[in-house]
Formats: C-alpha cells, sequence, structure tokens
C-alpha cells in the first residue's frame, strides 16, 4: 500500500508541476505614469483555461504601493484573454494631485480585464495589457518557471 500511495503521489505531483508557471514582469501604468514591477502564478486547469494570480508593486516611485490581482485567462492561439479582480494598497497620492498626505488607502476590490500576446511562436515571452477603473498598465512578462 506505501508504495501505490508513493507512485500515486510522485504521479500527481509531477502533474501539477508541469501545469504551474511562474513569470516576472516590468510595466507601466500608462495613465498615472507610474513604473511597476510583478510576479504571477498561473495553473492550466484545462488546455484553454488557466487559473491566475499576480503581485504588482511601484519600488520606484511610490512607497507602499502593491496590486493584487485574481483572474481566469482564456487562450485563444497566441493570444489570451483575461478577465479577474483587484485589490491592493496605495501610498502617497501627491504626485497624482489628490492631496492624501503620506498616508496610505486600501483598494476596493474592483473588477479588471486584460490581453496578451506571445511575441514568438516558440517563446513565452509576452507583452500584455490590464485595464480597470483605476489603472490602464502595458508590460512584458517572462516565464521564469515553467
Amino acid at each position: 500500500m506505501r508504495k501505490i500511495l508513493i507512485i500515486l503521489f510522485t504521479l500527481f505531483s509531477l502533474s501539477i508541476y508541469s501545469q504551474a508557471h511562474v513569470g516576472v514582469s516590468g510595466a507601466m501604468d500608462i495613465e498615472n505614469d507610474i513604473s511597476k514591477l510583478g510576479v504571477g502564478v498561473n495553473y492550466m486547469l484545462l488546455p484553454k483555461v488557466t487559473l491566475g494570480a499576480g503581485l504588482m508593486i511601484t519600488p520606484f516611485d511610490i512607497d507602499g504601493d502593491y496590486e493584487i490581482m485574481y483572474n481566469v485567462k482564456y487562450n485563444l492561439g497566441r493570444f489570451n484573454v483575461a478577465a479577474g479582480v483587484m485589490t491592493g494598497e496605495m501610498g502617497d497620492m501627491d504626485h497624482m494631485g489628490m492631496n492624501m498626505g503620506n498616508h496610505s488607502s486600501k483598494m476596493d476590490t474592483e473588477p479588471y480585464f486584460g490581453i496578451d500576446f506571445k511575441l514568438f511562436k516558440n517563446r513565452k515571452l509576452k507583452i500584455f495589457y490590464n485595464q480597470s477603473e483605476m489603472m490602464k498598465t502595458i508590460g512584458i512578462m517572462v516565464p521564469i518557471l515553467n
């Protein structure tokens, strides 16, 4: 029984590992002129459907600003269409003329959509665009674990 459990666990863990993807990204919020760095994790449920989560931070412009995004992606060949929700915290917003001082504020959970395009057929390098009420982000994503 022990050997059967070890074999099943090994096959199951290899299957999970082969369906998980991790990538890093660099982006620019074109509406607010803020640069962002991010990391994303995706798990392929079906050949065309992927569940994902991502974290974007603004290390250079605003202290304490981050966004957490949860999404579902549908594959259309070299394009992926994503829809999900995002939440996070916004740091000092004086650069946008909001006069909030040095206080950070929690963002309400809001929906967003996005698209990404695989630049090369045999590579996983992608450009993406995400849009919500608070942001319009364009960037590039590179896989680190695929």
